[in-house]
């Protein structure tokens, strides 16, 4: 059994192709589930995001590649969180997005395509709900 374990740290987040937006110390990513076209609201003001990272990959053998990673994004500010200033400290906030366009990359590779609201699922090039769409008609 090869036994491998994956890292990745220290993302770069980018907004709306312009710029640098910040570092990540951590992004959690939910699971799809259906409350998540309830919870978006008006799709008149999204944002794309993008988080590019370096995976490292390590076995016994010790460190045996880095991938680069891409997560991009597209959703709307839920809460943009509220700063906290202080003379001489760096500003640190947490903003909840909600996301309802998703990708992952690692090497180039797709990984997932999540979209509400196509009702698309891709997990490793397979399409998880194409019964669903053509039982609806689309």
């Amino acid at each position: 059994m090869n036994i491998q374990i994956n890292s990745l740290t220290n993302a770069n987040i980018y907004i709306d192709g312009v710029g640098l937006l910040g570092r990540a110390e951590e992004i959690e990513i939910a699971n799809p589930n259906a409350e998540t076209l309830t919870m978006s609201s008006s799709p008149f003001q999204t944002h794309s995001f993008q988080a590019r990272g370096n995976l490292e990959q390590y076995t016994s053998q010790g460190r045996t590649a880095q991938l680069p990673v891409v997560y991009l994004m597209t959703g709307i500010f839920k809460d943009a969180g509220s700063p906290a200033f202080r003379q001489h400290q760096m500003v640190e906030t947490t903003s909840i997005v909600s996301i309802y366009h998703c990708e992952l990359f690692v090497a180039g590779v797709q990984i997932y395509l999540y979209d509400v609201f196509a009702n698309i699922y891709v997990v490793g090039g397979v399409d998880q709900l194409s019964t669903f769409r053509s039982n609806l008609g689309g």
